[in-house]
């Protein structure tokens, strides 16, 4: 592919017409037809008292007196049904707005009126009245007097989900106010009026939490006959169309966004989703847009200079007034735009023979873009360089929060509402009311010595939880997030070496590169996600299946047991990258990583991936297999990550190829001799020491003199633990001798024994408790 300009295309449609037309948006079904438009005043009162009657006789009448004031009121408005005299009189009033006749003592003849004709019917409110309002007593009388089994149905199987009562609650809430606003039955429910629903809701600025839990129990009694099976899937937009996309933004010249809508739609097989959408706001928003608010009446692309000119000095800042730091890439898009019209042209002249224009990004506007890949390249180093030293530190935060949390919880579970209880020597007081039938909706609890606020211990210990499990695997697989969230049971190989040991591999799926790939899974992140299994299996034994959403194609994927799933608003959900970078930002806080300026240094999931690569290449993996780890197809990729300085790269590599050179013979690539092969299969035997195995890769001497206690590529055997205390004991009996003798020479080099013995110690306690959680060997995964 060129690097810009005549760019590979698979047309769509030769000009098809078709093209420019952007879906009509379905507006949401119309509501249910009113039996009580036409009725008398008497008609309703008449219905009022049946359902007043299981009132006492005072309340009734009041509520009687109310309703037929409200009604007297109503009737005087200049409409002929009462839902048009409730519009015109008091639906687009602001909540606890009365009118003149019932402002005072008179107050509550209002709204008692109006709960009553909601109750019955007779009106509708719209959602930002009852947004508002909030009359949750007459919520509870509409659903004794209205569809009465379903509604009770529907709090049998709210009930039923363990550990949403408040969702629960609040589902009936957003499922009675569709009725009373739609008049519909429950069953006749459409996923239009959720939606509609949704927009009211986000439209007062408030988020309907329990939607998606409304949505489902809506489905388990029969009602959405075809949905999709989530909330999510139903109301989610997917891929727009081209001409939609174009039409986010306001071009007012038409035959340049006919132009721009057929230019794209013969991109648009060639490139994924993401980037159609981004090329469509540069060259719809951030050239065309541009030019026509600074040049209205423009419609050709042949630009004077002055209008160039101005135009590359306007992208070069944000609208905040901060620099553009990938404006370049707008160059390289409307230069690609203006070449690919020329090529076209000539190919198809009756087509593109007229947008065919001398192109206004030259040779020269483009040199500066490899100065500024530089910078930017720099920047990324900088910043990995100011991060790789923090990592230790971010990685310990995340176990002591998760340590302290889980422990926490287990106080908090076993406190009484009202008690408080101790932890660390720091006092908790688990909130709430020490009452026989109160039922918490939350394990909240508040820190009082010191004092702190208050805050979920449940919550607490799942958000530690994953922020752990996220630093690990990112940290030691050096993939990206996206990859990370599309692991997935079916992700955990295991490969049977010829010697019979059992290797664990992990299949990072397809992503930015679409190139699949399978790394070698070390014994610690074997145990992390093991843990992870073991957290998110069902009482089934099994991983639950679910789909996740892929944000940059905006489409679901298939059911798979996704590994990153938790519950979020009441059911299971794969974790969005959002939620994680939130973790992040709380975990970088937690381990006060402070930069000089005073300024809160952050990690994101990349910095972990550019901290694996500079990590690795630092410890001598050679550079074009630290680019198969990361799944890199081009090695200079690679070297972009990796922050160490190029001639150190480039010496380091090329040692390598000179090394692997000397110790290989011109016919390497002939069939191995019996001999050669049974060497090369002993020496997986000939690894085997007394403490344990030597893990060098093969043909590898041994660097350390063989000093097992000492090296960091001894993997320890359980079974020879023992082994390892006569060890510390001996060398403990030694270094008092050299203390005595003053051998001071002797006392350094056994305290340095005793520091890396006390290493292999803690190693043999990990491995301990990952064996009794069964988060090591071949049945770890299982």
């Amino acid at each position: 592919m060129p690097r810009y300009g005549t760019t590979a295309r698979t047309p769509a449609s030769p000009r098809d017409p078709a093209v420019l037309v952007a879906p009509t948006p379905t507006p949401p079904p119309p509501a249910a037809a009113n039996r009580w438009d036409h009725a008398s005043i008497d008609d309703v009162l008449g219905e009022s008292r049946i359902l007043l009657d299981a009132f006492a006789a005072p309340v009734r009448r009041d509520k009687h007196l109310a309703t037929r004031r409200v009604l007297e009121w109503l009737a005087r408005l200049p409409a002929d049904i009462w839902q048009d005299r409730w519009l015109l009189g008091g639906d687009p009033q602001p909540p606890g707005w009365v009118p003149p006749e019932f402002v005072g003592p008179r107050r509550w003849q209002y709204f008692t009126g109006i709960g009553v004709l909601i109750i019955l019917g007779v009106v509708r409110p719209s959602y930002p009245w009852l947004f508002g309002n909030r009359p949750q007593h007459v919520y509870d009388a509409y659903r004794r007097r209205h569809q009465a089994d379903a509604f009770a149905e529907l709090e049998r199987l709210a009930a039923q989900r363990v550990g949403a009562p408040m969702h629960a609650r609040q589902a009936l809430t957003i499922l009675t106010r569709l009725v009373i606003y739609t008049g519909k039955d429950l069953h006749e429910l459409h996923v239009r009026d959720l939606t509609a629903y949704a927009a009211a809701r986000t439209a007062t600025g408030r988020y309907a939490t329990a939607l998606a839990f409304a949505y489902d129990l809506l489905r388990a009694i029969g009602g959405l006959a075809g949905a999709p099976p989530s909330f999510r899937q139903a109301s989610a937009r997917g891929q727009l169309t081209v001409a939609e996309l174009v039409d986010r933004y306001p071009i007012a010249c038409r035959p340049m966004r006919d132009v721009l809508v057929h230019y794209l739609a013969e991109r648009a097989p060639a490139l994924d989703y993401n980037s159609i959408a981004t090329l469509s706001q540069i060259l719809s928003e951030h050239f065309w847009v541009d030019l026509e608010r600074h040049h209205p009446g423009i419609d050709t692309l042949h630009l004077a200079p002055e209008a160039v000119q101005a135009w590359k000095q306007r992208i070069r800042v944000l609208p905040d007034g901060r620099p553009r730091l990938h404006y370049e890439a707008m160059l390289l898009a409307v230069r690609a735009f203006y070449l690919d019209l020329q090529h076209w042209a000539m190919e198809q002249p009756e087509l593109w023979a007229q947008w065919s224009a001398p192109c206004p990004i030259t040779e020269a506007d483009l040199r500066g873009t490899v100065k500024e890949k530089r910078r930017r390249q720099a920047r990324m180093h900088e910043r990995t360089r100011t991060l790789a030293p923090l990592l230790s530190r971010v990685v310990a935060a995340a176990e002591q929060h998760l340590d302290r949390a889980g422990r926490i919880l287990i106080a908090a579970r076993a406190a009484a509402p009202g008690e408080e209880f101790v932890v660390d020597g720091a006092r908790f007081l688990r909130t709430g009311k020490p009452t026989k039938h109160w039922q918490p909706t939350a394990l909240l609890v508040r820190p009082t010595e010191p004092c702190g606020p208050r805050f979920d211990a449940t919550v607490e210990e799942d958000q530690a939880f994953w922020a752990w499990a996220a630093v690990e695997v990112l940290r030691r697989t050096g993939a990206r997030i996206e990859e990370m969230l599309e692991l997935t049971h079916l992700s955990l190989r295991q490969y049977q070496a010829p010697t019979g040991d059992t290797v664990p591999l992990l299949q990072i799926s397809p992503s930015k590169t679409d190139h699949e790939r399978v790394i070698p899974a070390d014994p610690d992140l074997v145990a992390v996600l093991a843990r992870i299994i073991r957290r998110i299996r069902g009482s089934d034994g099994r991983v639950p299946l679910l789909q996740r959403y892929d944000f940059h194609e905006r489409c679901f994927g298939p059911p798979l047991p996704h590994l990153f799933q938790r519950v979020s608003l009441g059911r299971l959900a794969v974790i969005s990258p959002t939620y994680f970078n939130q973790l992040f930002k709380k975990l970088a806080a937690r381990a006060a990583l402070i930069d000089v300026d005073g300024s809160l240094i952050t990690f994101s999931a990349h910095d972990f991936r550019r901290v694996f690569a500079t990590e690795t290449v630092n410890s001598g993996l050679p550079i074009h297999i630290a680019a198969k780890l990361l799944g890199h197809l081009d090695l200079n990729t690679t070297q972009g990550y990796v922050a160490v300085y190029p001639e150190e790269v480039i010496r380091h590599y090329r040692a390598f190829i000179d090394q692997g050179r000397a110790r290989r013979p011109r016919d390497e690539y002939r069939e191995p001799t019996d001999a050669e092969w049974a060497e090369f299969r002993d020496h997986f035997q000939l690894r085997k020491v007394a403490l344990g195995t030597c893990d060098r890769p093969y043909g590898t001497p041994c660097h350390h003199e063989h000093a097992c206690i000492r090296c960091p590529m001894l993997r320890l055997d359980l079974a020879q633990v023992p082994r390892l205390l006569q060890i510390e004991t001996n060398t403990r009996e030694r270094l008092d001798e050299a203390h005595r003798m003053h051998w001071l020479g002797e006392v350094a080099a056994l305290e340095e024994s005793l520091r890396h013995i006390d290493v292999k110690k803690q190693q043999a306690e990990r491995l301990r408790q990952q064996t009794q959680h069964d988060e090591s060997g071949p049945t770890a995964f299982g």
